[in-house]
């Protein structure tokens, strides 16, 4: 349970890159939109945002845990749970080598998020521009629902728990590993932005994140050899 906490947590670190690539714009537009704001006002939006996007990561991740945790009370077995996280493996390391510019196979399913993805987009757009900083939490926790295959990566891993409860504390995880990038990305200078944005960076991230799929990879398959698949 821990490690997968602190899988998810690193997925979130490590996709920065791709965070910043997906979410980024919008980030950065809710940190200046108040130019008239105090320091201590301006930063509110991009916090709140930040809390409404990591609440939908654990709404979702509730929503599928409970999911999972049903289907296991109707029989659905063990090794089910141990493909779905071979699966996130796989999910992973096609994130991790996107991030790296290597492949971009992973935009394939990304688009399956996009059929839900345009009924919510309008709805989060009518909180633009933000009237209050406490608007950017209903636009945060919206735009969690933004297509991205590093979320449906920790999503995979979330729902290999089969728990709805540990299904949610893995997607806070997720949504926490994210947070440092994603609310400093606003509020700090674009020579910071340039760095996250570097080449090498995405790269070692990227490999990074395809490491980690392996060695999630490589414990579904010791636990699927266990039982005898």
């Amino acid at each position: 349970m821990i490690t997968s906490f602190f899988a998810a947590f690193m997925i979130g670190i490590l996709g920065a890159g791709h965070c910043i690539a997906m979410c980024g714009g919008i980030s950065g537009a809710i940190a200046h939109a108040n130019t008239q704001s105090s320091p201590q006002t301006a930063s509110l939006a991009p916090l709140f945002y930040n809390l409404g996007r990591i609440s939908s990561y654990t709404l979702i991740g509730l929503i599928v845990g409970y999911t999972a945790q049903i289907g296991l009370n109707f029989g659905a077995g063990y090794d089910l749970l141990v493909i779905l996280r071979f699966v996130s493996g796989i999910t992973l390391i096609l994130i991790g080598l996107y991030i790296a510019q290597i492949n971009s196979a992973i935009l394939q399913l990304e688009k399956v998020g996009r059929l839900v993805w345009r009924y919510i987009q309008p709805l989060a757009r009518q909180f633009l521009p933000l009237k209050t900083p406490y608007h950017a939490f209903p636009l945060g926790f919206l735009w969690g629902w933004l297509p991205c295959g590093l979320v449906y990566s920790a999503l995979t891993l979330a729902l290999s728990s089969g728990s709805a409860l540990e299904s949610a504390l893995t997607m806070f995880s997720f949504g926490l590993g994210t947070f440092p990038i994603m609310f400093l990305v606003g509020n700090l200078s674009n020579k910071f932005n340039h760095l996250i944005q570097n080449t090498r960076f995405k790269k070692v991230s990227g490999l990074l994140l395809v490491l980690f799929g392996l060695h999630i990879i490589y414990i579904a398959l010791v636990q699927l050899s266990a039982s005898g698949i």
